[in-house]
């Protein structure tokens, strides 16, 4: 079995013009009989009062919240809107912090300053609630890993979601971090993403995470009638990491599987 550690349910219902839940959602689209569930975040709090919806949503079968504030929104960070972050991860389904981080590509209008100020407020904030830390890391390795160091204890349980960067910086993560996973998705299962699928051969089994970024990266091996990526297509990318590192399948999927119970508890 596998649980999908990182999607964006939110966006996905929205593009596909979905108003149901996540059930119904299941019901319409194909999803392996191995799938046990899916984290969800929400990351950008200024929504989160209209988010009549994430209450319902995380409270289905299967569903899991994380909160925090996207380093593209950093701008937007204030103290009401920490708090709101605080009272999201009260509830008995919100398993982490985050995404947060940094970002240096040209999508990212916040300024790195103010993105690192945003950050470490969320990494101590997750150090005060005891939740592990999902990171956003994009062109950003050496001040992201500069930052964790500062702020976090070395046995966090850390997330390092939809890494791309360098098997060196992964290696420093990983050699720094006791407790830090990374994350791979769709990316790994295209031919022509050939760092990522080295990462996936470089990485030890043991510190890996299946993911979607659902809706974004959908599998090579899907059809191009499908434009967005659903949780369920993470098995895609358990069979990418099976064939790089020419383990069995359900190899990956068992130490992927206590991987993720081990850092969320789910």
């Amino acid at each position: 079995e596998f649980v999908d550690t990182h999607c964006h349910l939110e966006y996905l219902f929205d593009r596909q013009r979905h108003h149901g839940g996540f059930s119904e959602y299941k019901a319409k689209h194909h999803f392996p009989k191995s799938f046990k569930g899916c984290i969800t975040m929400f990351c950008d709090p200024a929504a989160f009062s209209s988010f009549g919806s994430w209450q319902d949503l995380v409270t289905e079968d299967g569903v899991w919240g994380a909160f925090g504030c996207h380093p593209h929104n950093s701008d937007y960070y204030t103290e009401t809107m920490e708090s709101k972050i605080i009272e999201c991860l009260k509830h008995p389904k919100a398993v982490a912090l985050g995404e947060c981080g940094l970002d240096y590509s040209k999508r990212s209008k916040a300024q790195p300053s103010k993105q690192a100020e945003v950050f470490v407020r969320q990494m101590k904030l997750a150090v005060e609630l005891k939740k592990p830390l999902i990171i956003h890391c994009r062109n950003a390795e050496s001040d992201t890993l500069d930052l964790l160091k500062s702020s976090m204890p070395t046995d966090w349980k850390i997330h390092l979601h939809c890494y791309t960067g360098s098997v060196d910086f992964a290696q420093k993560f990983l050699h720094q971090f006791s407790n830090l996973y990374i994350g791979l998705t769709g990316i790994v299962t295209s031919s022509n993403a050939r760092d990522v699928q080295n990462l996936a051969r470089q990485i030890p089994l043991d510190r890996l995470l299946l993911e979607t970024d659902a809706p974004y990266f959908v599998p090579s091996k899907i059809s191009k009638s499908h434009k967005w990526a659903h949780p369920g297509m993470a098995i895609y990318v358990a069979e990418a990491i099976a064939d790089i590192k020419e383990i069995p399948f359900e190899t990956v999927l068992e130490v992927v599987r206590n991987n993720t119970k081990h850092i969320y508890g789910i």
